[in-house]
């Protein structure tokens, strides 16, 4: 199963940038097609998710865990994101 490093600090405007700081150096399994048909993502992953790597939040919050970054998976835990997050691949190397 191929994984991510987060490897800057991910743009966006939902969470503060403190909180998106804290995913740097955070390794995330990516979401299998098994995740996609288990917890189906709402629209398709299509031409619009191509910049994108596509993760289930509940393991990118178990990984916040593992690195140590509790106060941050309670966030993420506690907002309502949906079933995936998004990270752009240029903030992203892909592990394998």
């Amino acid at each position: 199963m191929s994984s991510i490093r987060i490897v800057s600090t991910p743009p966006g405007s939902i969470a503060p940038v403190g909180v998106r700081k804290e995913w740097v150096g955070v390794e995330i399994p990516l979401a299998t097609k098994e995740d996609f048909l288990r917890v189906p993502m709402r629209g398709t992953p299509c031409e619009q998710h191509k910049d994108v790597h596509i993760v289930l939040r509940s393991k990118a919050i178990d990984a916040l865990r593992t690195a140590g970054r509790e106060g941050v998976a309670v966030y993420w835990d506690r907002e309502m994101f949906g079933d995936y997050l998004q990270f752009t691949k240029k903030c992203c190397e892909v592990v394998e």
